[in-house]
């Protein structure tokens, strides 16, 4: 390999890191609709240079999680209804399938791992104030389970899903505790243990419905507000 070559692939490789923690960002809400993000800011985040940083935006530009106005300004897209809706449709088909899928081949060992991360999000649900952490762990705890299911289709479709409405959730933290109790995570373990799709499944849709209730009668498409609600 050529010393040109080598420089290439490390730059590509960067890129990639840079991209993927975007993106991860993205699906657990660290940005919200509305959120003007500063390429520079990113960059010092990550400790990179400018360039990962925009090949990376360019990227989920494409992807439709980020837009950009025409004074090259990037930004969170704002959530309409009808898109919140249609996410929703299409997150509950795809997810049942995966699911189901997951059931079948799910170890022993995985299912501990995800029972851990749900014990650890009863913890965090619990505290008064410091709730963030819950929107990673739940990304968590659902995305162990899918990998399970073992398809190259079938994941990244549903990774864009999350993609697109992962800064909308955000505002699910906002909603009673009750929400967060985790009741349906606890019903999809004791449905894994027991190789039971069918009990899996129905869990899986009462977890996306009623998180996606609480936000549309709440009407948070329309909130422009940033970040106060942690504070």
């Amino acid at each position: 390999m050529t010393q040109l070559s080598k420089e290439k692939k490390g730059k590509t490789g960067i890129q990639e890191m840079v991209y993927q923690e975007i993106r991860q960002n993205l699906m657990v809400g660290t940005f919200i609709p509305g959120q003007k993000v500063s390429l520079r800011f990113l960059a010092d985040q990550m400790g990179t240079s400018l360039t990962p940083v925009r090949g990376a935006v360019n990227r989920l530009i494409a992807e439709g999680a980020f837009q950009i106005l025409p004074n090259r300004c990037v930004y969170i897209p704002h959530m309409t209804e009808k898109k919140f809706n249609e996410i929703i449709h299409w997150r509950v088909q795809l997810e049942s399938e995966a699911i189901k899928m997951a059931v079948k081949r799910i170890s022993n060992n995985t299912i501990k791992s995800i029972e851990s991360i749900n014990n650890k999000m009863i913890r965090v649900a619990s505290r008064k104030n410091d709730r963030k952490d819950l929107l990673a762990l739940n990304y968590k705890f659902h995305f162990t389970i899918y990998e399970e299911a073992n398809s190259n289709v079938l994941l990244p479709m549903i990774e864009s899903l999350w993609l697109q409405c992962g800064p909308f959730t955000y505002y699910s933290l906002l909603s009673p505790r009750d929400l967060w109790d985790t009741k349906h995570h606890v019903t999809i373990i004791d449905a894994l243990k027991n190789r039971q799709s069918t009990k899996a499944i129905a869990a899986l849709k009462k977890d996306i419905l009623n998180t996606a209730k609480f936000l549309k009668d709440n009407g948070h498409y329309h909130q422009q507000k940033l970040r106060k609600i942690l504070n």
